[in-house]
């Protein structure tokens, strides 16, 4: 509850013009009764965000945030209600006096500011460290190897720990704090025999930072390969992991202006792409992806990458991470580097550039589970099959757009050459059968589905592949050819012969590459025909495609109870099919 009386949070409100408010921060322009501007809160070309001055509030019609002057200030802020509150007061001129705190609450606000003037000292302390004293020459040198600028130190306020014992609290005991309070923080531990030493010793120090850039804790990295590796401050009453993400302070205003959110697992992940200019980045500070990290982000940033290490571990995070994104409905894409390569180790050998074309080639988190689990898995037998269905259905019915998740079903459906019904029998709990996963009567393996077609025609006619570009190749091909039909134009456009080795180690499924490999290899077949019409025929076949999921969605509704959400939800649908399927006979 706010502490600040309703009638001053009424008369902030009220004399805060909400146009003046937001136009800091968003570039507005009139448009009838409303003024528009490019959202602040998500990525967009075609200005959706919308204030209206005389309702004083706000709305985008692209993410679907909206509210008032202190709904605007929040969520661009990272602040609490009585935060923002006091935030646009401060700016109107409205002096706002709270309630006393009773005594718990004032001793509970004291050591709160205690603690965080002790961190902010600690951090001093490793600065100094770091910069001018000779204990910290093996950072300083550990650094120039790592190719760690100044201006990038500064920006991170890195430091170093000393070689000894007690550094740190002989330090603190000059400037008089108290070293009980300071253990709460995890800096210092008492010894048994009395006095206290020090945590951090002979590390690189990176200084953990809250969202309005206050040290809250620390992690403590080796300049060698003893172990551990890294050291972090443990949970504090100002310091908890799970809602504290690595460098969000930094990364606050990219994230707004990007509309996304890169998220990695290191420090000096998260440090080499700040240096070769990617802003938007956080790290989760030795812990997995939480609630709470999420709810943080989404303050800034509407959509989120991954880019884990590609190992195990790595990939587990990222699967860890799939869950959460499902669960919340958050649109998150999985950044893939070169096997073996980090961030940093990437972007010195290859470069920025390379690292934002990686990043625009970004799949869809759980597509990128799918790929991951087919190739790993015999999916030539009924038992591969099956254990791939039991892995991939839990996450699949966690994505609630229906139309998303019925494309997953059609897509996931044609790769394992099974029956759609065996999917939808399995979100609906129902037994699937052995002949379900046999394979789809009327596909004969010679035949060319519209897609593959099209790829046949890219590869052969440049007019063709131009039509896809303007047309946009996300609206033509399913997640399964999207990423060999934007290599085709990306290699296109340098001017050089399309690399169709390349473009084919892209595909997980081994039957699906000798399959695109014989269309590739071969296309006499199509020196007789029409470009233009033979896209134009395409496009119309992968509409009627699209409809034919009629008769499954059918199938589903008939097992279900008509009072479900389900029910109305399927209806719905089958009505949307049933109305493009007129306009096309």
């Amino acid at each position: 509850m706010s502490m600040i009386p309703d009638d001053k949070v009424r008369e902030v409100r009220e004399r805060a013009a909400i146009l003046d408010v937001i136009s800091d921060y968003v570039n507005l322009r009139k448009s009838g009764a409303n003024f528009q501007g490019i959202c602040p809160f998500h990525g967009e070309k075609t200005p959706s965000f919308n204030v209206n001055p005389a309702r004083e509030i706000f709305h985008c019609f692209g993410c679907g945030v909206g509210g008032n002057v202190f709904t605007f200030i929040m969520k661009i802020e990272g602040l609490t209600f009585p935060e923002a509150v006091k935030f646009v007061a401060k700016r109107v001129g409205v002096v706002i006096e709270d309630r006393p705190l009773t005594v718990p609450e004032q001793k509970r606000q004291d050591e709160r500011e205690q603690l965080y003037r002790i961190n902010e000292l600690a951090a001093r302390f490793y600065r100094r460290v770091l910069l001018e004293d000779g204990a910290g020459e093996a950072g300083r040198r550990y650094l120039e190897r790592r190719g760690v600028d100044a201006a990038t130190s500064e920006a991170y306020r890195l430091g170093f720990a000393p070689d000894r014992w007690d550094g740190l609290a002989h330090f603190l005991q000059q400037q008089r704090v108290p070293l009980l309070q300071a253990e709460k923080l995890g800096i210092i531990r008492q010894r048994e025999g009395g006095g206290y030493y020090d945590i951090f010793r002979n590390r690189l120090i990176f200084t953990i930072a809250d969202p309005q850039g206050r040290p809250i804790g620390f992690g403590g990295r080796v300049l060698d390969d003893s172990l551990p590796k890294y050291i972090n401050s443990p949970e504090s009453p100002i310091y908890h992991k799970s809602e504290v993400l690595f460098g969000v302070d930094l990364a606050r205003q990219p994230m707004r202006g990007e509309g996304t959110a890169i998220i990695v697992e290191g420090y000096f992940d998260h440090l080499a792409l700040f240096q070769a200019g990617v802003k938007n980045v956080v790290a989760t500070c030795g812990t997995a992806l939480t609630p709470g990290h999420l709810k943080l982000l989404q303050r800034y940033a509407g959509r989120f990458y991954t880019l884990f290490d590609s190992d195990s571990a790595g990939k587990k995070a990222t699967f860890r991470a799939m869950e959460l994104f499902l669960g919340e409905n958050v649109p998150a894409s999985v950044v893939e580097l070169t096997a073996g390569e980090d961030p940093d180790s990437f972007l010195k050998k290859e470069g920025a550039e390379a690292f934002a074309g990686r990043l625009k080639a970004a799949r869809p988190i759980f597509e990128y589970f799918f790929r991951d689990l087919v190739q790993h898995t015999d999916t030539g037998s009924v038992a591969g099959k099956v254990a791939v269905i039991d892995q991939l259905t839990p996450f699949l019915a966690k994505i609630s757009n229906p139309v998303e998740r019925d494309l997953y079903v059609r897509e996931i459906a044609r790769v394992l050459g099974i029956e759609e019904r065996a999917l939808l029998r399995k979100l609906g709990r129902g037994p699937v059968t052995t002949a379900d996963m046999t394979p789809v009567r009327g596909q004969q393996r010679g035949s060319l589905g519209s897609e593959e077609m099209l790829l046949a025609l890219m590869a052969k006619f440049p007019e063709v592949a131009g039509r896809v570009s303007e047309y946009g190749p996300a609206g033509l091909f399913s997640p399964a050819h999207l990423p060999i039909a934007e290599t085709i134009l990306a290699q296109q456009e340098t001017g050089n012969a399309v690399d169709w080795g390349c473009i084919l180690e892209q595909i997980g499924s081994p039957e699906e590459r000798s399959r695109l490999a014989a269309l590739f290899v071969a296309d006499a077949h199509l020196e007789e025909i029409d470009p233009h019409k033979a896209f134009d025929q395409c496009l119309q076949a992968r509409e009627r495609d699209s409809l034919k999921g009629l008769k499954s969605l059918a199938r589903e509704l008939s097992q279900l109870d008509p009072d479900s959400p389900r029910y109305r939800e399927l209806l719905e649908q089958m009505e949307s099919l049933r109305n493009r399927k007129s306009q096309l006979l």
